[in-house]
């Protein structure tokens, strides 16, 4: 009799049992469905009327909220950044038919989206200058390799004008299909080229003008001294004095005509000087420096020190010996006469990870204050004229520094000496 009541309860316990299995199966199978797809989540019933049942779909409401807010955001910014940016941004089939456009491709083309999307097998083509469609047939033909690719051409606008445009195309793979899907971004790059060509014939016109100067201007001159070297050969010249005189104003402008011409070609070739940068060890330019001008410093009672490591930095080897060399020559020249000349080369301290600066102080003559602002003017001299020199040492050193990125600066009190200062690109290996 005892064992019977105990069988039932026993088989009550095993069925609630498998009542609560079963409900927890389907209350963790339903509440898979719903994170996959929320909007299905029941908005009544005895399964949501469970109350942690009912946290778990508050749960599931609110990231699907989040889900939707964060895919609606994306959208939005994407669609701005399509809209307003300055680029013609197109999507195209591995074998170059164009499938999208972005809104500023109507701008940089004139054409409309539909006009270039009826047209989109050869509408890249057809539009391309004459000379240039051999180039883009070229990489468009590298770009269906799948490799990323950048060109520029020549483009004719709607409006008949001649673009230059710079196209970057890179591959965009899916795996959910065997091809892929390129990506191009097209910029007008007109006004950088037709600089870019100003630049350049302004240095085929300086190099004419140079080729004109140390031909045309130079050979004349050397007539002139040739002649006047002849006139002052003749014995009967020292009997008259007038003409002697003459003649030696003559051979003396003639001189300075000269030293004028080799300025002008100096700066000439300092402007038409290649741009090519690699890392430069500026130690080793100033062992070359300290060596070629060991003996003037020997002659001039002068020393030369340079206390700390110098860095490297990004430049041109003989652009940078030129600028160091400049600056040391003008020390030895304008050295004060009443003292040993004392000079130092040193990096500054602070130099930031991206520049450095080279400090090359004299305890020369200094400069005064009325022409430190015009000291790196061509053939402007800081100093009486008893000290040699046409003005262009410093002009040269403060292109060159340009052209290599950087600076030069100066501070110097009269009588007490100069400091130049000289601020250049590090190397990327610094």
């Amino acid at each position: 009799m005892i064992g019977e009541p105990l069988n039932v309860a026993l088989l009550v316990l095993a069925l609630l049992g498998l009542s609560a299995a079963a409900l927890c199966w389907v209350t963790l199978r339903r509440a898979t469905q719903l994170v996959e797809s929320p909007d299905s989540a029941p908005k009544s019933g005895w399964l949501a009327s469970l109350p942690w049942v009912g946290r778990l779909l508050g749960r599931i409401d609110e990231s699907s909220r989040s889900r939707r807010q964060a895919e609606s955001d994306n959208e939005t910014r994407y669609k701005i950044l399509t809209e307003n940016v300055p680029a013609a941004v197109m999507l195209h089939q591995s074998d170059g038919m164009i499938l999208w456009g972005s809104p500023f491709t109507e701008v940089l083309t004139g054409f409309s989206l539909s006009e270039i999307l009826k047209n989109r097998e050869t509408f890249l083509l057809n539009q391309v200058h004459e000379e240039d469609k051999r180039l883009v047939e070229k990489s468009l033909g590298i770009v269906r390799t799948g490799e990323p690719f950048q060109y520029r051409y020549r483009f004719y606008h709607k409006s008949g004008m001649t673009l230059w445009l710079e196209t970057r195309t890179v591959p965009i793979y899916d795996s959910s299909v065997s091809d892929y899907i390129a990506l191009s971004i097209t910029l007008d790059v007109t006004s950088a080229v037709l600089n870019q060509l100003q630049i350049e014939e302004r240095n085929r016109d300086l190099n004419e003008f140079t080729y004109m100067v140390s031909h045309d201007l130079k050979n004349p001159i050397n007539t002139i001294k040739g002649m006047i070297g002849i006139i002052q050969a003749e014995p009967s010249l020292k009997k008259n004095r007038a003409l002697d005189q003459a003649a030696s104003y003559i051979a003396s402008a003639a001189l300075r005509l000269e030293d004028l011409t080799d300025g002008v070609l100096k700066l000439a070739r300092v402007s038409a000087s290649e741009r090519s940068l690699e890392p430069v060890d500026l130690n080793e330019v100033m062992e070359e420096v300290v060596h070629d001008f060991k003996h003037q410093l020997e002659r001039a009672d002068g020393k030369l020190t340079t206390i700390e490591e110098l860095p490297l930095v990004l430049g041109n080897r003989t652009q940078l010996y030129q600028i160091f060399s400049n600056l040391i020559g003008n020390a030895i020249k304008y050295r004060a006469p009443d003292r040993p000349l004392l000079i130092s080369v040193v990096p500054e301290r602070g130099n930031s990870r991206r520049r450095a600066s080279i400090v090359v102080r004299d305890n020369g003559r200094g400069i005064a204050p009325s022409h430190l602002d015009e000291i790196f003017k061509p053939f402007h001299r800081a100093s009486d004229s008893s000290v040699g020199g046409l003005g262009v040492g410093l002009a040269c050193v403060q292109r060159l520094a340009s052209r290599l990125g950087g600076t030069v600066g100066v501070e110097s009190k009269e009588g007490e000496g100069s400091t130049f200062t000289v601020t250049l690109r590090k190397s990327p290996n610094a």
